[in-house]
């Protein structure tokens, strides 16, 4: 056991049995009875007063003012609090603020050497800020609270094919964050099926009275996929799919987020995908042409063959004759 889980463990036992011996003590905890004194000085060094009586009938014990325990953590446990506030600013997280209120509360709360230590680590780190012209703090915060609170939203949702705005009913499940964008998976009423909304196209937010059954432990992958696929993997018409390509490339092609779900092994030379055929032809061709000749289908010839096409329908595009 490390040696913090010990000190609090002794605190405890002070807490719920009152006064006891270093004997007592070094029994309950299998320590030595010296090992028992050490943790007791270190003990008052963090703040926690610890009574000593000495002679018979004697031993240690907490004051009845005490009530509070002191915080104890390592660095690496600190160094993680100190940067997921920072990361968390970044990322937009509506929660940022209380977060690093919390983190100064805990300050507050620690010795000279660990309070060193977090100020160290706080000034080791910086999260550069996504540029973005739209505040959606508030939008992620009224989501959150529909999603844990299984409440429908009415939304009004902007499309980029230049549809008009829409008044959609959705059933929110989960947020997600990835490459600087938040999405939220719901069941939409329009459309009668999960998709993916991402948070800074919601032009307007309601959350209603109305509540919705919550579909449990399932992640925002798992609804992506089934989003994208649009039925269950088992079927048997899903296919391989095997890209070749330099390293970087291949790793900016397996994190876009309507092929990730599919994605079933990453090398460094290659990336394999199960994936439904109607979505390979959809998605993967335009997505692999973006990056030229970086990139080699090696799997199916399909894939290969309709990127041909694309390239000849973009070629006629771009040459053909154009009407004043």
């Amino acid at each position: 056991m490390p040696k913090l889980d010990y000190m609090l463990s002794l605190l405890w036992l002070l807490r719920s049995r009152g006064k006891m011996t270093a004997e007592q003590l070094a029994e309950a905890l299998e320590i030595s009875v010296r090992t028992v004194y050490r943790y007791v000085d270190l003990l008052c060094q963090s703040g926690v007063p610890v009574v000593a009586e000495p002679g018979h009938g004697g031993g240690f014990t907490l004051p009845d003012s005490f009530r509070e325990s002191p915080l104890f953590f390592d660095t690496n446990e600190l160094k993680a609090m100190a940067h997921s506030a920072r990361i968390a600013s970044q990322a937009g997280y509506p929660f940022a603020d209380a977060l690093e209120h919390a983190l100064d509360k805990i300050s507050h709360r620690l010795n000279e050497d660990q309070g060193e230590q977090l100020r160290r680590h706080q000034a080791g780190l910086e999260a550069v800020p996504y540029s973005t012209s739209r505040e959606i703090k508030r939008l992620l915060s009224d989501l959150e609270e529909a999603a844990a609170h299984s409440r429908v939203c009415c939304i009004q949702y902007a499309n980029t094919t230049g549809d008009a705005e829409r008044m959609r009913h959705i059933h929110p499940y989960r947020l997600a964050y990835r490459t600087n964008r938040w999405y939220v998976a719901a069941y939409c009423e329009l459309r009668g099926s999960v998709r993916m909304f991402r948070v800074d196209r919601i032009e307007q937010l309601e959350v209603t009275e109305e509540t919705f059954a919550r579909p449990e432990d399932v992640t925002f992958i798992e609804l992506a996929r089934d989003t994208l696929a649009g039925y269950s993997k088992t079927d048997a018409s899903w296919v391989t799919v095997r890209i070749g390509g330099d390293s970087d490339v291949l790793e900016s092609i397996g994190n876009q987020y309507f092929v990730q779900p599919f994605l079933t092994k990453h090398m460094d030379r290659e990336l394999r995908f199960e994936m439904p055929p109607s979505v390979m032809l959809t998605y993967m061709p335009h997505l692999l042409l973006s990056f030229g000749t970086l990139v080699s289908v090696l799997e199916p010839s399909l894939l290969g063959e309709r990127i041909s096409e694309l390239c000849h329908e973009i070629a006629e595009h771009h040459t053909s004759p154009k009407l004043p």
